[in-house]
């Protein structure tokens, strides 16, 4: 079996079932972990060379996300088959790893991989149970500073979120991706703020806007990799974890 993987998500996901002997390519932001950089690249996953992946006519292409759904659309009008994700939750993060498994022939490795990860949730959302709802910190998810951007319902960071023991910044209704005012976001003075690009923090902390925000004030201000924030594979349950452990030692300081 040949698969070509477009985005970091499935390429982690393989790895991780055990399965990187049948992988072929990857995109070029594929970068975990350090073997798959090894392979063949066919574009960015923002735009993969799809006429390339048709042309070494792979078994199963990868993609994911509503950015590739056209892409996923495009292959398969071509005869190609495709596996395609776009979960809205952590859980169903793991389910779409259970239903790739399947897919590259391996269920075992894959219902070996999700019972561990479900049992490393069970231990957040009992810690998480513990804090009551007043008391739980608010948190913002920083993606984009002009315009401002962070996560709404249906984006599945925003789960992980609400599962570590936070609060988020937008409610039902909203965007799973959305424009929002700093104005809004500094009025709601959030209490613990991360981001995946360091470039971030600078703009924060040069913006009069922000200046008396409670995160800036005590210092909760966190950068995360890219890999742990921006991706639904396995290590979707490394960035609850670490965003938990944020949670609690906020509570714990009684903040």
């Amino acid at each position: 079996m040949r698969v070509i993987s477009l985005a970091p998500t499935h390429t982690e996901t393989i790895a991780a079932l055990g399965a990187l002997d049948v992988l072929a390519g990857v995109s070029e932001d594929c970068d975990f972990p350090e073997d798959v950089r090894r392979l063949k690249t066919y574009g960015s996953w923002a735009s993969p060379d799809v006429h390339a992946v048709c042309r070494d006519a792979p078994d199963l292409v990868c993609t994911f996300g509503r950015h590739q759904e056209d892409v996923a659309s495009w292959l398969q009008t071509q005869a190609i088959p495709v596996f395609h994700s776009d979960p809205q939750t952590v859980s169903e993060a793991l389910q779409a790893i259970a239903l790739l498994a399947t897919r590259l022939g391996r269920p075992q490795n894959g219902q070996r991989l999700v019972v561990r990860l479900e049992a490393r949730l069970r231990l957040i959302d009992r810690q998480t149970e513990r804090i009551p709802e007043e008391r739980r910190p608010k948190i913002f998810r920083l993606m984009q500073w002009d315009p401002l951007i962070t996560v709404g319902p249906g984006a599945f960071q925003y789960d992980v979120i609400q599962r570590a023991g936070g609060v988020n910044f937008l409610g039902e209704g909203a965007f799973p991706y959305e424009k929002v005012s700093h104005e809004a976001v500094v009025a709601w003075d959030p209490d613990l703020v991360f981001f995946c690009e360091p470039s971030l923090e600078t703009l924060m902390r040069r913006d009069p806007r922000w200046q008396n925000s409670s995160a800036l004030r005590t210092g909760h201000v966190f950068l995360f990799p890219c890999g742990l924030t921006c991706r639904a594979g396995p290590r979707i349950v490394d960035m609850a974890e670490q965003l938990g452990r944020l949670v609690q030692h906020w509570v714990q300081q009684g903040a």
